[in-house]
């Protein structure tokens, strides 16, 4: 392990975007990077006010772009970043950092590739097989698949996935050459439980080594304080999870295309965290939004911007409704409600645009109906 940091520059305001959470993602970045390293923290306001880049051992950068709006001044952050390449700092990039600085061609020159808006997209998010190169096995990651990237001839390719018979780049390096820093990007990470998969830490691993030129052996992740589970919680379909009293069944779909490590359960960008004191909080696109906790008597929820709508507590700023399948739901304050009853049942549904959440509370209705044809055919 190194002395010197590396050091994780967040995008936030103009380089950040609404589909990530850049903040939690980059603690997750974190806690894999301080397996080789200390750790410092750093936001992209903070590098335009002149902090200083040139102390850390790497450069770690986690930001993005909005593609809905203009493209934000890139010198104030871009800059520093290329200074601190120049000046011999290796520099990893993470997942939608390649959306970054579209209008200035000098990030994608420095990366050695791009996010090419119309062309480049990803498959929906779930389970997909990455094959890195050697000594590296292929693994499974719980992520999206950045597909049809734009990749230079000089970049070497360290991951890809298949999608439709076609091999996509997933992560790839660039030599430091004429006293410059190397260079490594990967496109996986969306959300905190990309860095759970052992085979993508392992990944990011094998690109620290190669930008700061040293070997280890393999290491054991530390894992914090184990989640409660006073919640039964299950994935019934795309962006749906069921929530019942402990102990209680939830009946299986046969959906599989979900993470759950016992402490996060994820399903499409909807993601449930398992709390050590209790409860659950729910997260959309990387950011929590809400909390739920088994109280006497029934379930409380806390949901800033929620208000019952007959068997629905709906919060359109969060893009999540929680349909009630057992128990009645009474309002405790603004944005708060519980719940009632011993044996409540509840699905929570995440959109976040109206219409998809109006469309995923339809499909929830769908499946209770299959599962009603079924019993009548059980007992036929």
């Amino acid at each position: 392990m190194t002395d010197r940091p590396a050091l994780i520059v967040t995008g936030v305001g103009a380089h950040a975007d609404p589909w990530h959470g850049l903040a939690a993602t980059s603690e997750a970045l974190a806690g894999v990077l301080a397996e080789r390293m200390p750790v410092r923290h750093l936001d992209t306001e903070q590098v335009a006010d002149g902090a200083t880049l040139t102390d850390a051992a790497l450069i770690v950068v986690n930001i993005s772009g909005d593609l809905a709006t203009d493209a934000a001044a890139a010198s104030a952050v871009l800059d520093p970043l290329l200074d601190a390449v120049a000046s011999g700092i290796p520099l990893l990039a993470a997942h939608s950092a390649s959306l970054a600085f579209r209008d200035d061609p000098r990030w994608a020159e420095l990366l050695g590739g791009r996010w090419v808006p119309g062309v480049t997209m990803h498959p929906q998010i779930g389970w997909s097989l990455v094959q890195p190169t050697a000594p590296l096995s292929p693994f499974r990651v719980y992520d999206e698949r950045y597909s049809h990237l734009e990749v230079d001839d000089d970049s070497a390719l360290r991951a890809i996935h298949t999608d439709d018979g076609i091999a996509h780049a997933l992560a790839w390096s660039r030599r430091a050459a004429d006293g410059h820093g190397g260079v490594a990007y990967s496109a996986l990470g969306h959300g905190v439980e990309a860095y759970r998969a052992p085979g993508n830490r392992a990944l990011l691993h094998a690109l620290v080594d190669e930008l700061v030129d040293t070997v280890h052996a393999p290491t054991e992740r530390r894992d914090g304080s184990p989640a409660s589970h006073d919640l039964a919680a299950a994935a019934l379909d795309y962006e749906l999870i069921a929530l019942a009293p402990h102990g209680s069944e939830i009946a299986a779909t046969g959906f599989a295309d979900r993470f759950d490590d016992g402490e996060l359960l994820a399903s499409g960008y909807l993601l449930l965290e398992r709390l050590p004191t209790g409860g659950a909080a729910l997260h959309t696109h990387g950011r929590e939004v809400g909390r739920v906790a088994s109280v006497d008597g029934g379930l409380r929820v806390d949901l800033p911007g929620a208000e019952i709508e007959g068997r629905l507590l709906r919060s359109a700023d969060a893009g999540i409704a929680l349909v009630a399948e057992s128990g009645d739901w009474r309002s405790v304050g603004a944005g708060s409600a519980i719940l009632l009853g011993d044996a409540w049942r509840v699905v929570v549904v995440h959109g976040p645009a109206p219409v998809k959440l109006d469309n995923r509370v339809r499909l929830l209705d769908d499946l209770r109906a299959v599962r009603e044809m079924r019993r009548e055919q059980q007992h036929a």
